[in-house]
């Protein structure tokens, strides 16, 4: 168990600053990470995934909360288009939890592979340097927060990787970006791990000290080193080269999309 304190607790780490430097919620290293481990601990294979996805989603209620503080502190956050999406992201994100219990294991686990490889091109190729020249208009964020928060959801995100895109190309600078996106991913992460411990509550095949889909052990340690590691991360993204950041994280998306994928 102390092993597994250990691993927990350093997967909190490296989410809670991916978190606070990029503004997503931590998901694409808790989910991955999480599936190796419970796949190691001998977990159910038909609801392995589903527990990886609704732990993560519980953890970064705790991470996405302490990293959108540091960047609000910071002024970081554009509240105006914040709560159009975010009142999208609320359905649509209990919505993603209902539809994951329905969707098999191991294609979530593709599902997630590809959408990382996905979102490494899209940062590498830098499509989001096509701005609009006006916000959009509030009917249009709420239904992209609606699709935010049910694709979110369903992969066990804080949507940052969908959020942040669509920030930039609505105008926002790149911090504020990433900012109004980790306050995004509190009400996705809310509403969607609510579903998953809602839809897993009759499963039948759950390991000890679970609760629907959500793993408590896992979700303990990683919310304990994620919160203070994402309040580190939020600061050194205001201090470090948006380049650098880039690189790091198309490279970190490649590692997960092969995991997932291939391994």
């Amino acid at each position: 168990m102390g092993i597994e304190i250990l691993l927990y607790m350093i997967i909190g780490s490296f989410a809670g600053m991916l978190a606070g430097l990029l503004g997503v919620g931590g998901g694409l290293i808790i989910v991955p990470c999480l599936v190796f481990i419970y796949t190691f601990l001998g977990f159910n294979e038909e609801v392995l995934v589903h527990i990886a996805i609704g732990t993560s989603l519980a953890s970064i209620i705790f991470t996405g909360t302490s990293s959108a503080y540091t960047h609000y502190i910071k002024d970081s956050v554009d509240t105006k288009i914040l709560i159009p999406v975010t009142s999208g992201i609320v359905i649509g994100a209990f919505i993603g939890a209902v539809i994951a219990d329905h969707i098999n294991g191991n294609d979530l686990r593709k599902i997630i592979g590809v959408f990382a490889l996905i979102i490494a091109i899209q940062m590498y190729f830098n499509f989001n340097k096509y701005l609009l020249s006006t916000r959009p208009r509030n009917f249009i964020s709420v239904s992209v927060g609606g699709f935010i928060g049910a694709a979110s959801s369903i992969l066990g995100i804080g949507g940052g990787s969908f959020s942040v895109p669509y920030f930039r190309i609505s105008g926002l600078k790149l911090k504020t970006a990433i900012g109004t996106s980790a306050a995004c991913g509190i009400s996705i992460a809310v509403f969607g791990a609510l579903g998953f411990l809602i839809s897993g509550m009759n499963e039948q095949n759950l390991p000890q000290s679970s609760v629907g889909y959500i793993h408590l052990p896992s979700l303990f340690f990683i919310s304990l080193s994620s919160i203070f590691f994402a309040r580190i991360g939020a600061n050194i993204a205001h201090k470090i080269s948006d380049h650098l950041l880039k690189i790091i994280f198309v490279l970190l998306m490649v590692i997960i999309s092969f995991y997932m994928l291939f391994l």
